[in-house]
């Protein structure tokens, strides 16, 4: 028989426990799911540590636990969240803030301030995103060469320092691990033409996204929520992160009042339920 670990002791008190990356993230679905008595939402702090706690109490039988993590650049399972073997289920969305992106709500919300309307809130929205495209095609380029060669990696850039292709290519090609590591690693990856390539081709994706709508999904919603709660709560506004976590709690209770809680979000709650037999 297989020992059990001091851990095991935290998952008897729930009929399921759900592992989530960050405060935001708890805060939301304990907000959108009001009066869930049979899940525990807890927070791991990243979806690295969140693989292993999960993995951690599933190997010690604790097959009613789960995690929920943002896809960022990988892919999502929402498909599959009924199957056994998934135990920790990714969103379709790049960050769960992405859920937040709801005009209606925002304007509904009780810390809009501003008296901004749900068609303003759009505007706003559309404005924050658009100068995003070279960081976040600089930000899926970094992924992509991740991926290609694990080890010692580069760190995905502050905002702040991507405004253009310019910008992009230094974040990358300025390395001192790319020129150093890259060529000899995966050599397809390690010439400043490639990277060329493969940044204008994903800042073009995500500047058609700004007219179809797709960046609400794939842009990151950390970011724009972030940028938003100023231009939103523009009075009595306390300091983060406790700013965060209520722009967050307010904006889930009014998508709760105006029944505009994700259908994603609805899905988990009814998933988590139904694999542990409710």
């Amino acid at each position: 028989m297989k020992p059990s670990s001091d851990v095991t002791g935290l998952y008897r008190s729930f009929p399921a426990y759900l592992w989530v990356e960050d405060e935001e993230t708890r805060t939301y679905l304990q907000t959108a799911w009001e009066g869930e008595l049979l899940i525990k939402v807890l927070v791991a702090g990243g979806h690295g540590h969140l693989h292993a706690v999960v993995n951690a109490a599933r190997n010690d039988y604790n097959t009613h636990v789960f995690g929920f993590r943002d896809r960022d650049f990988g892919t999502s399972n929402r498909t599959r969240w009924n199957e056994d073997t998934v135990v920790v289920l990714t969103t379709d969305v790049v960050e769960i803030e992405n859920f937040l992106l709801d005009p209606d709500a925002i304007a509904a919300c009780e810390v809009n301030t501003s008296g901004l309307d749900a068609a303003q809130i759009e505007q706003e929205l559309g404005k924050l995103a658009a100068p995003l495209t070279w960081w976040m095609s600089c930000r899926r380029t970094i992924t992509e060469i991740r991926d290609a060669v694990v080890g010692e990696f580069l760190e995905h850039p502050r905002r702040e320092r991507v405004r253009s292709q310019v910008d992009a290519e230094a974040a990358i090609t300025g390395s001192p691990w790319w020129a150093r590591v890259l060529p000899t690693l995966q050599p397809s990856w390690g010439n400043a033409a490639a990277i060329t390539t493969k940044l204008t081709q994903h800042e073009a994706s995500y500047r058609a996204m700004l007219t179809t709508g797709a960046w609400r999904q794939e842009f990151s919603g950390k970011e724009l929520l972030r940028d938003l709660t100023t231009r939103i709560w523009t009075r009595r506004r306390p300091q983060d992160p406790q700013c965060r976590l209520t722009f967050v709690q307010e904006i889930a209770r009014a998508q709760r009042a105006l029944n505009r809680v994700p259908q994603e979000i609805r899905e988990l709650r009814t998933a988590i339920r139904r694999r542990i037999g409710h």
